[in-house]
């Protein structure tokens, strides 16, 4: 009987192993973001959500985008536009979370990633709004 009792236990703790170490697979939280950061060139700063704009005149920017709060391992599909292809510095690749765009003038330029992980896909989108400076400040229009 003490036999028994105890293949039942040591066949319980295998059990309650089994299912203690069963992981569900990571998936997407719905809170990843695409930051994005401008500055002149050819500096490289760490992207932050909601601010994608220069703050000062220069000849050239570098605009950095980045996929903000990510959990697990993710792919990356980067949809840069072909006007602005030539401008990609580094990233932009399947494996990477970021693209950093550089030499680019005033302009407006919309970047997406799709991120994928565990069978599911989500598209983010930013936009770097680059203003053209005169003297100190904003031009007017």
């Amino acid at each position: 009987m003490r036999k028994v009792l105890s293949v039942l236990a040591l066949a319980a703790v295998a059990g309650l192993v089994t299912v203690s170490t069963a992981v569900p697979a990571s998936a997407l939280t719905g809170t990843e973001q695409l930051g994005c950061y401008v500055t002149p060139s050819p500096t490289q700063p760490s992207p932050v959500p909601k601010f994608c704009g220069n703050r000062m005149g220069a000849t050239s920017y570098t605009a950095v985008f980045q996929v903000l709060n990510e959990s697990g391992a993710y792919s990356y599909a980067w949809s840069v536009p072909a006007g602005y292809t030539g401008n990609i510095a580094t990233g932009c690749t399947s494996t990477t979370d970021y693209c950093v765009l550089n030499d680019l003038a005033p302009t407006q330029v919309s970047v997406s990633v799709t991120i994928s992980q565990a069978g599911q896909s989500a598209t983010l989108k930013a936009t770097a709004n680059i203003t053209p400076y005169c003297g100190n400040g904003p031009c007017r229009q």
